[in-house]
């Protein structure tokens, strides 16, 4: 009996020890996992400041001043606001864990001024409180982005595609040719296209990701360059594009005879072309000429023959249309430097009117914040020996119910951009440059050149290389670029 209670003892003795060696194990590995947890929630904090950033969404924010918090408990869906009292995601171990985030100067970031936001996410993660345990513990991180010197640092690459749907289709009705070239020659000049020499950079682009139905519709065109598209129902498939018995898609080392060659089929989830809500439009920055003088004879609207712009600005002159564009009969308008024109009314060319550049510092922006577009008569010429698709661009990115119409036979030089809006291509249409719509129809035979030199845009004006000066997009700028992360535990 005594040797058995001795025993008893040892064993009662080796438990005891090995259930406080498997307690202390239990709260190490517990915290262990909880320090990287901790660090990848204070990173999760700063992705939801810069998605309240890149889409100026402040719902469940507090906002004072230039300062924007937010308290928030990572659940089983994501971050839910704290104030709202949601059921936290239980890491394992009845591990939870909750985030306080700061941005500071936050309303710069939609103003374009400096110094740009900073972000500072510190996550908490609260550990059970065992027997014995008197508190919770807790370990706390933080994370702190500093943004560059300026809210937005670069003109955005929004022109990488030939033809790009953001939402919608991209359909060519009969038929049509798209190929590509470079503006810019390899000495650093500028070039006008070579027929005897297309490229095979034109991309045909649908980001729409939620029908079953084709989403790149080529019926006879010829595609030199490559198509893409994606079908959620069979995402291995190409059932997102649709052609006719003489469409092509080829690149330089298609094989003769192959018209579809699959290798320039490209299948994404998430096909490439920025938004605007990736590339925002900045604060034009530009000198305002009041009245609009001898080209209205309103004073609201563009309807008269008349001169725009000065070769010797620093900067775009910037017009405010309020009433819109009405140019018919043989109304000329000519422009001469940079010139931005904000409409808030419909832009209309008809009869032989014309819009043109007339000079090497000529460009010309139009952003038309509402009303429809019908760019018909003798649309938008670059007079210019060496006509740059960057000097013209048609956009906006507010307007959300306008009819937008392309019906000139005039040869376009320039790039269309109504990333919410679709557009229809109504004429057989010779365009060098681009075009980004909702959606994209052609209802006739186009000529698409898609100039390379847009992928990157003139990253400022520049008044001693007149060709260079005062690109139509240079207000598309790309957001800030974060750098310096700084993450520390305790």
């Amino acid at each position: 009996m005594l040797a058995a209670l001795c025993l008893a003892m040892v064993f009662a003795l080796s438990l005891s020890s090995y259930l406080a060696l498997c307690f202390t194990s239990l709260n190490m590995s517990t915290r262990s996992l909880a320090v990287s947890h901790c660090a990848e929630l204070a990173e999760t904090g700063v992705e939801q400041a810069l998605y309240a950033l890149n889409n100026n969404d402040w719902t469940n924010w507090s906002l004072s001043g230039s300062t924007a918090t937010a308290a928030m408990t990572m659940t089983s869906s994501g971050l839910a606001p704290t104030s709202n009292n949601p059921t936290p995601l239980n890491y394992g171990n009845g591990v939870t864990g909750t985030v306080q985030i700061a941005v500071q100067n936050y309303t710069n970031f939609q103003n374009n001024l400096a110094p740009g936001p900073s972000i500072s996410s510190q996550a908490t993660m609260t550990l059970p409180a065992y027997a014995g345990t008197p508190l919770a513990p807790t370990i706390s991180a933080t994370s702190a982005y500093s943004p560059s010197l300026s809210p937005y640092t670069s003109a955005a690459p929004v022109f990488v595609n030939a033809v790009a749907a953001v939402t919608g289709t991209v359909r060519f009705r009969s038929a049509g040719t798209l190929d590509s070239y470079n503006s810019i020659n390899p000495l650093g000049g500028y070039q006008t296209y070579a027929a005897a020499t297309p490229g095979y950079s034109a991309i045909v682009l649908s980001q729409d990701t939620s029908t079953t139905f084709a989403t790149v519709r080529l019926g006879n065109a010829v595609v030199h360059g490559y198509a893409v598209g994606y079908n959620y129902v069979s995402p291995a498939t190409t059932n997102w594009l649709s052609y006719g018995t003489n469409a092509e898609i080829v690149g330089p080392n298609t094989t003769p005879g192959n018209t579809i060659d699959s290798s320039r089929l490209l299948t994404t989830p998430v096909p490439y072309q920025p938004t605007p809500t990736e590339h925002p439009v900045a604060t034009l920055i530009g000198n305002w000429v009041s009245p609009l003088g001898s080209c209205s004879n309103d004073g609201s609207t563009i309807n008269l023959s008349a001169t725009l712009g000065n070769t010797g600005a620093t900067a775009p002159w910037i017009y405010n249309a309020s009433a819109g564009i009405n140019l018919t009969g043989t109304t000329v308008l000519s422009i001469q430097g940079p010139v931005v024109i904000i409409c808030s009314g419909n832009v209309t060319i008809a009869g032989t009117a014309q819009i043109q550049l007339t000079t090497p510092q000529a460009s010309l922006q139009i952003f038309l914040e509402s009303g429809n577009l019908n760019l018909g008569g003798n649309g938008i010429v670059n007079l210019n020996a060496v006509p740059l698709p960057k000097k013209v661009a048609i956009l906006s990115t507010t307007n959300l119910t306008g009819t937008m119409i392309f019906n000139t036979t005039q040869p376009y030089y320039g790039v269309i951009y109504f990333p919410y809006r679709p557009l229809t291509v109504q004429s057989a249409a010779t365009i060098y440059g681009a075009i980004v719509a909702a959606s994209v129809t052609f209802t006739n035979s186009p000529t698409i050149h898609y100039d390379l030199a847009l992928r990157s845009p003139t990253p400022a004006y520049n008044k001693s290389l007149s060709l260079q000066s005062g690109a139509a997009f240079d207000n598309l700028l790309s957001p800030a670029q974060y750098s310096s992360l700084v993450t520390s535990v305790q």
